[in-house]
């Protein structure tokens, strides 16, 4: 008991008042309705502590309990049961158990079981126990034992005691509270959004129209050169002239073509050849250019046809955005798994409410970038690496790992770490030069680039975000930006805000301003 008077006067309150003591402290302690030990029976500490644990006046309740029990009277085991499953409710001051330190939670779970152990068949004491365990476990990474003895005593426990339960803690990731939720509230409490696997086909249809888009553009077709019929008119010309030379010479002297003393014959051999050369060059130059002509539609209409099917395969933006938006709050579950953080945690703080997600191109060289305006001004990456980051109190969880964008898929490869503020080194967003094309000039701080779809390398920076702790280094690419001005971020990545963040937490544990 803590409001037990020092010096008794001698007008002490009768049973039926409460005492005030003023010149106790105020913070996290409530001084109206606290009783005079000595003064009252263990029914009416029962009844107070009761009365205090309804009106979530945690700290009187465990007062009251704790009172109770040093002169507990002999009662049916069933009560004697129910009353610890009630002094470890007001033990865990509305708070889920692995928010409490060991001692706390030592202190919890043996009253839950000496509850069991009074009461085998209390369902309220086998819920309970469930529900401590299931949420260290989930702390802990390890699998949740859900009996049939569990399962069979959520179903039979009281609505009311369901109620008080469900109303004086919350543990979302254990199924026995989930169970309990949905008895009182039907269809629950439970905020979080249930992220439903997609179906074959919609799976199918993603794979499709994402590796459609990681396709190059069908390729317009080009004209073949045209062939000039100049160059045939110009010996089918000549040749005629040779032809009237010969035939002038013949009419001027009368010599017979058969003479082989006269020129005139070889002469019109000479025209005929070459007028024969002119007329086949003229009609090849014709030929050909009506024949590529030809050619040339057919494959511009084969050409439109596959560019329409090519971009009537394309996604849109918004299904992207709608996909990657998925993809990401699945690892962000994933990260909260991992690092045995749940969202109370980070609701604690006042600060923060939602993990910080960084998400950016994964490094080159297996990664490529593609642009096309059906699908956005920026690139779009075929690996992504997501770096999530959740701040709790008086640690920092970081989760890394790397999407694969086309299959929505998360890669085998994932890293967790946990620091405290004041272990971090630094905190940083820089830009980076990468390689840049063939024959350019190198600089010696270039980087590997990356390979884009639809162009040969270009001249590529890279905006890194980095945390940096002893012994591990955290880098993740949030940006990538080219020579034309085009850039690949993901809108709902913050590497400012999680840059800003950081360093105020790292201030604050460092006591710098």
């Amino acid at each position: 008991m803590t409001e037990l008077a020092d010096d008794k006067v001698s007008a002490r309150p009768a049973h039926s008042e409460t005492h005030v003591n003023n010149h106790a402290p105020v913070t996290n302690q409530q001084n109206i309705g606290n009783y005079y030990a000595g003064d009252h029976s263990p029914e009416e500490h029962l009844d107070a502590a009761r009365r205090a644990l309804a009106e979530r006046r945690w700290e009187q309740a465990s007062q009251h309990f704790e009172s109770y029990l040093k002169s507990e009277p002999s009662s049916p085991r069933e009560k004697m049961a129910e009353v610890r499953v009630e002094y470890a409710l007001a033990k865990l001051q509305g708070r889920r158990p692995r928010a409490h330190p060991d001692r706390v939670q030592d202190e919890i779970h043996t009253i839950v079981s000496r509850a069991c152990e009074l009461d085998p068949s209390s369902a309220a004491a086998t819920v309970l126990m469930a529900i401590f365990n299931e949420d260290l476990d989930h702390a802990f990474l390890r699998e949740a034992d859900s009996s049939d003895e569990v399962l069979q005593a959520s179903e039979d426990l009281d609505l009311r005691w369901a109620q008080r339960i469900v109303m004086a803690i919350s543990v979302r990731e254990s199924p026995t509270w989930k169970s309990l939720d949905e008895r009182v509230t039907p269809g629950g409490t439970t905020p979080t959004a249930v992220l439903t696997l997609r179906s074959e086909e919609e799976q199918g249809e993603r794979e499709h129209r994402m590796r459609t888009l990681f396709t190059p553009v069908p390729e317009m077709p080009v004209r073949e050169p045209r062939l000039n019929p100049v160059f045939g008119l110009l010996p089918l010309v000549g040749g005629g002239v040779i032809i009237w030379v010969a035939s002038a010479l013949l009419a001027a002297y009368g010599n017979p073509w058969w003479s082989p003393l006269s020129p005139a014959p070889y002469i019109g051999i000479a025209g005929l050849t070459v007028t024969s050369l002119g007329g086949w060059l003229t009609f090849r130059a014709l030929f050909l250019n009506w024949w590529h002509t030809r050619l040339f539609h057919r494959a511009m209409r084969d050409y439109q046809m596959e560019r329409h099917v090519y971009e009537e395969n394309l996604p849109s933006e918004e299904q992207i955005a709608s996909w990657f938006k998925r993809d990401v709050a699945v690892i962000v579950d994933r990260a909260l798994t991992r690092l045995g953080i749940v969202m109370e945690e980070l609701h604690n703080t006042g600060r923060i409410t939602d993990p910080l997600v960084i998400v950016g191109p994964a490094n080159p060289p297996k990664t490529k970038l593609v642009r096309h305006h059906r699908v956005g001004e920026g690139y779009i990456a075929s690996r992504y690496t997501v770096f999530v980051v959740c701040m709790a109190d008086q640690k920092l969880g970081a989760y890394r790992t790397t999407l694969d964008s086309i299959t929505g898929t998360r890669e085998p490869e994932e890293q967790t770490s946990e620091y405290r503020y004041r272990d971090i080194v630094s905190v940083n967003v820089k830009t980076v030069r990468l390689d840049l094309p063939p024959g350019a000039q190198k600089t010696e701080d270039a980087e590997p680039t990356y390979a884009f779809v639809d162009a040969q390398e270009k001249n590529t920076v890279a905006e890194r975000f980095t945390l940096v702790v002893p012994g591990d280094r955290f880098t993740v690419t949030t940006k990538v930006s080219t020579e034309d001005g085009r850039g690949s971020r993901i809108d709902f990545s913050k590497a400012d805000r999680a840059l800003a963040a950081i360093r105020r937490r790292i201030a604050a544990s460092t006591g710098s301003t």
